[in-house]
């Protein structure tokens, strides 16, 4: 690599800003027509489609060298040392309803290790990143997480997964019995909700069923902010585990022996 990962993020900002600006212009003509249904409440588009090719070319002017785990399948994943893994459009659902939150999530691996994060929010402006020779940052201004010391008063995100097993019911369960002690939202955006952590909005955030794309950015985002991030089993697969838990470190364990555990 010939470029310097500053130089890197700062042109693949420039990739997540124009698909932005293509999001949110889009959106005020999509057409319940144009939805497709990959599953129960789990949509496609024909805009997440071209938002992913829109952010692959120019991804791929970049790094040319390197791979890239997408989505909505645009390109065919090859394992190369450098791997882009992108999500144009997190937040579908929202997207096709007219709501927000939602993002596009750029991140770059260098032989499996996460080295840049990038997430836009269009609707707010907001942009997110962090390297990992850097701090992360939140429109240029440096970002921390919080320091709420306890889940009582907490101010948790999470997310229900589109197929709830037995494990996820008790999870669900356990977070419904901790709703007089803590504040509960869902957002929708697997990406915003971890830079939300990352910089201080939210105290935590935990989901099952994710995909690689809809964590990588913020995960990176979140960690240089000085935040916790493991799986459920508090090890490091978070990436491709399916599963992630997000916090200010300061009450990780507290949502992991309160929640996520089973008793």
């Amino acid at each position: 690599m010939k470029k310097t990962i500053e130089i890197i993020c700062n042109e693949a900002i420039d990739i997540a800003l124009a698909t932005g600006k293509y999001l949110k212009d889009e959106q005020q003509k999509l057409s319940v027509n144009a939805v497709e249904e990959k599953s129960t409440r789990n949509y496609v588009t024909y805009i997440d489609k071209e938002a992913e090719r829109i952010t692959v070319e120019g991804l791929k002017k970049i790094l040319p060298e390197a791979s890239f785990l997408a989505e909505e399948e645009t390109v065919e994943y090859e394992k190369k040392e450098y791997t882009w893994i992108v999500d144009p459009l997190d937040g579908t659902t929202n997207y096709v309803h007219g709501d927000s939150p939602y993002s596009v999530s750029i991140s770059l691996t260098h032989n499996n290790e996460i080295i840049l994060g990038i997430v836009y929010d269009p609707v707010l402006d907001e942009l997110y990143c962090a390297t990992s020779e850097g701090g992360s940052t939140l429109n240029g201004v440096p970002i921390k997480v919080s320091q709420h010391p306890t889940l009582q008063n907490g101010y948790i995100g999470f997310g229900i997964p589109y197929h709830l097993d037995e494990r996820g019911e008790g999870i669900l369960k356990r977070t419904t019995e901790q709703y007089r002690k803590s504040s509960f939202r869902i957002k929708g955006s697997a990406a915003v909700e971890l830079c939300y952590v990352a910089a201080g909005r939210s105290d935590a955030y935990f989901h099952s069923g994710l995909s690689p794309w809809d964590v990588a950015a913020g995960s990176i985002i979140l960690k240089r902010a000085g935040g916790t991030v493991t799986d459920f089993s508090e090890n490091d697969n978070y990436i491709f585990g399916r599963e992630i838990v997000g916090s200010n470190g300061l009450i990780h364990r507290e949502i992991m022996d309160n929640i996520i555990k089973e008793r």
